[in-house]
């Protein structure tokens, strides 16, 4: 799917004020054509035929559908249609199935705004997406799709937080982090919580568990 022509995309949810919205944020969008919505599977599958789209924004508890046999079958009947599921389930045995199913992107309806237009941008333009809230809780699934393990690395840290990091990835405290590098432990908080920010992730211990499973290298 190029990112220069008009980008075509099919809606579907079976909630109309979930239509109506996203409707209404893709028409402000330049070169992006809303071609059809649905509100259940049948529906959908008629307007695969009516209609030649490149992204599909899916929704996974419509009536009427298989989720995974769906998907398989869009892959098959579709392989250039590019698909971003937009659903309210976010159980992670959910996400690992249906990636590995084969879409190109997962988010969660909890997003902002700004989070689903980085991710229908970055599907326009071949890449996949996944949601900034699930990319850091999945402890390597089955078969990741291509282009997610750039996506675990995309944070920027600065060197001090990467500093703080490998020493969360050790157990040491607050107080001994402040000591090995001889600022205060105010000072190693305020990191910590850009840390947490920056990864979304929210207790001292969930930081030190990302670090480990990463793999992070000694200060």
């Amino acid at each position: 799917m190029e990112g220069k022509h008009e980008l075509r995309v099919l809606i579907a949810d079976d909630h109309g004020i979930v239509r109506d919205g996203l409707r209404l944020l893709l028409s402000t969008l330049v070169g992006v054509e809303v071609v059809g919505e649905a509100a259940d599977g049948q529906r959908l599958q008629a307007l695969l035929e009516e209609q030649r789209a490149d992204l599909l924004l899916l929704d996974l508890n419509m009536p009427g559908l298989n989720r995974l046999q769906f998907i398989h079958e869009l892959r098959q009947r579709h392989p250039r249609l590019r698909i971003l599921v937009l659903t309210a389930n976010t159980e992670l045995a959910t996400v690992r199935s249906v990636l590995d199913a084969g879409v190109h992107g997962y988010l969660s309806k909890g997003e902002d705004t700004g989070e689903l237009l980085e991710a229908i941008a970055a599907l326009r333009s071949g890449q996949h997406y996944l949601a900034r809230s699930l990319r850091f809780q999945l402890e390597r699934p089955s078969r990741r799709p291509q282009g997610e393990a750039d996506l675990l690395c995309a944070v920027e840290l600065t060197k001090r937080e990467r500093q703080i990091l490998s020493l969360a990835a050790q157990g040491r405290s607050s107080r001994e982090i402040a000591e090995h590098f001889s600022i205060s432990p105010l000072t190693v908080r305020k990191h910590r919580e850009n840390l947490m920010r920056k990864l979304d992730l929210h207790s001292t211990a969930e930081l030190a568990a990302y670090a480990v499973r990463l793999g992070v290298p000694s200060a």
